[in-house]
């Protein structure tokens, strides 16, 4: 099976918050099957380099690699309307459209901590969503 994170999932494991034993499971179970979109990843970016400064964002995102996720930098006309689109249709960020849209290229599961914006979709079976917390 084929996860793609959301960055809430892999600022828990970061950051070893409630989720991250989930998340450590599903990168040993599925190696080089666990993917981020580089949209995600830069959001997780900022967030560190606010905290922590740059240094603190180059390791967090080295930590990343190290752990097996694969970033995808997909960004060909079709995919970013694919995630605009389920930023239009639904009360979503930006960034989880492209978490989406990755899961939906990729035939795999979305994986997040965010209920607030991920739980209305659920009946829809857009994609398998996999909350970690």
């Amino acid at each position: 099976m084929r996860y793609i994170l959301d960055a809430g999932p892999m600022i828990a494991l970061l950051n070893a918050e409630q989720g991250a034993a989930v998340v450590r499971q599903i990168l040993i179970e599925n190696p080089g099957e666990c993917f981020a979109h580089a949209l995600n990843l830069a959001e997780l970016y900022y967030i560190f380099l606010r905290r922590g400064g740059e240094s603190a964002a180059e390791n967090a995102l080295d930590d990343l690699i190290r752990a097996g996720i694969t970033i995808r930098d997909d960004f060909d006309i079709a995919f970013w309307k694919d995630a605009a689109a389920f930023k239009g249709r639904y009360s979503i960020a930006l960034p989880d459209g492209f978490c989406l849209a990755l899961a939906k290229r990729l035939g795999g599961s979305a994986v997040t901590t965010d209920h607030a914006e991920f739980d209305p979709l659920l009946p829809l079976n857009i994609v398998p969503i996999v909350f970690v917390r």
